[in-house]
C-alpha cells in the first residue's frame, strides 16, 4: 500500500505511515487509502475511517487488509481515460488495444510501452518510447512491477494510477 500522504511503501495493515508519520484512513467497503475521516473514497464515495477501526479485535489487520489486491486498470484522472489491464497489451499511439484511447496523448510513442501480469502485480517494460516510462518516479530502464496505488508515467507526463 501507498501512504497517501508522502507516498511511501508501506504494509497493508500498518495504522500509521512508518516514514512520515501520517494516521492511515481506509475505505471500510473496498479498503482504498486516503486522506482524512470522513473524506469520500475516491473509488466508491464512502467515507474513510482510520485503518485501526478495521482491524480485527486483537489488533491485527482484517484478512483482506493482509493480501493486497491485484490492480485491474491504470486511470488517468487529467485525461479522462481508464485503461483495463490486459496481459501481453501494448500501450501506444498507432498500436495495441488501447490505440483509440491513447491517439490523442501526442507525447505518448505509436508504440510505448509493453504489460504482462505476474501473480498479484503486472509488469511494465518501456519499448524504447521517445519520452520514457516510468513506475513511482523510477525511469524504466528495464520492466518494472506495479501493484495496486502505484504511478505509472508515460511521456514524462500523463500520470496512470494502478487501480
Amino acid at each position: 500500500m501507498k501512504c497517501p500522504n508522502c507516498k511511501s511503501s508501506i504494509d497493508d495493515d500498518s495504522w500509521f505511515c512508518d516514514q512520515c508519520g501520517a494516521k492511515i484512513y481506509l475505505c471500510p467497503e473496498c479498503r482504498t487509502p486516503g486522506k482524512g475521516e470522513g473524506k469520500c473514497c475516491g473509488m466508491c464515495g464512502s467515507k474513510l475511517v482510520p485503518a485501526q477501526k478495521l482491524a480485527g479485535a486483537k489488533g491485527n489487520a482484517p484478512q483482506e487488509l493482509q493480501k493486497p489486491m491485484a490492480a485491474t486498470k491504470l486511470v488517468c484522472r487529467q485525461e479522462k481515460i481508464t485503461l483495463e489491464l490486459r496481459n501481453g497489451a501494448v500501450l501506444g499511439r498507432l498500436e495495441g488495444p488501447y490505440q483509440a484511447m491513447l491517439s490523442r496523448l501526442e507525447f505518448v510513442s505509436a508504440r510505448h510501452a509493453q504489460l504482462w501480469a505476474e501473480g498479484d502485480k503486472w509488469i511494465i517494460s518501456d519499448l524504447g518510447s521517445r519520452n520514457g516510462t516510468a513506475v513511482n518516479g523510477q525511469w524504466c530502464y528495464n520492466p518494472l512491477p506495479f501493484s495496486l496505488g502505484d504511478t505509472v508515467r508515460l511521456a514524462n507526463f500523463y500520470d496512470f494510477v494502478a487501480e
